[in-house]
């Protein structure tokens, strides 16, 4: 074989090779496991290392990815390929944009050990009660009461204090219709269902996922059109019945 054949043949071999590492590395071969197994009652959620902070553990999904699969931020299966379009355009995104929140008023929320929605002081159209002071020293404002007008664009953000185990301790926010009996809503609601029932699913407005220790989760929604009170309750275990409620009182 002359010298020029083989320098073809190497570099062929060469061409191959390239070719090889980058199809291994496009099914995720070099790094085959980009999220973690997190417990979450009785079953796991696989969440991705660059997760999104606003997303409950609950809203990732239950069984890994195939190769050439990959798990979104926001908790979606899709294949490698169809996730690039988004990466290159993330820039255009809402929180890279003049700030969308102008005319959304957001209500920020901790769900505490004590199982109790607080908020850390008084604020504009809030009801709040007595004061409960944390494992972390400091104290936060029973929120009882949320005042909204008809059709009003409200961001709910929920974010978990506490020092127990998310199986222990996690917290959501469920915004039921009128008339809906809270009791017999969260009666129905289970570790097994992530504490939203499917088959009351009708009877929310509005709910985010559950949030652990650490965890902040939120959801935008349009108020109701029809005033009236409406109860939101954490739904989590024995949490309604601990006062973990109140009310969203819609008027003009």
């Amino acid at each position: 074989m002359t010298s020029k054949n083989k320098l073809k043949y190497l570099f062929i071999l060469g061409v191959l090779i390239a070719a090889g590492f980058a199809l291994a590395d496009s099914l995720g071969f070099f790094n085959p496991k980009p999220y973690t197994a997190v417990n979450h009652g009785s079953h796991n959620h696989y969440v991705p290392d660059n997760l999104d902070p606003g997303v409950g553990i609950n809203r990732f999904p239950m069984e890994e990815p195939a190769p050439g699969e990959m798990i979104t931020p926001t908790g979606q299966i899709v294949k490698k390929t169809e996730w690039k379009q988004p990466q290159k355009t993330a820039s255009e995104g809402p929180e890279n944009q003049h700030p969308a929140g102008d005319n959304i008023r957001t209500i920020a929320i901790i769900g505490t050990d004590q199982m109790k929605f607080v908020a850390k002081e008084e604020g504009d159209r809030i009801g709040t009660g007595s004061a409960i002071k944390t494992f972390n020293g400091k104290s936060y404002l029973m929120l009882n009461q949320i005042q909204v007008k008809p059709g009003e664009q409200l961001r709910i953000r929920l974010r978990t204090l506490s020092q127990l185990k998310p199986e222990m301790m996690a917290h959501n926010w469920v915004l039921l219709d009128q008339g809906v009996n809270a009791q017999a809503f969260v009666n129905a609601a289970n570790r097994e269902n992530d504490y939203i029932p499917p088959a009351r699913e009708k009877d929310i407005i509005a709910n985010t996922g559950l949030a652990a220790s650490g965890e902040t989760v939120e959801i935008t929604f349009s108020t109701p059109e029809e005033p009236g009170r409406y109860e939101y309750v954490c739904s989590f275990m024995a949490h309604f019945a601990a006062g973990m409620r109140g009310q969203l009182i819609v008027q003009s």
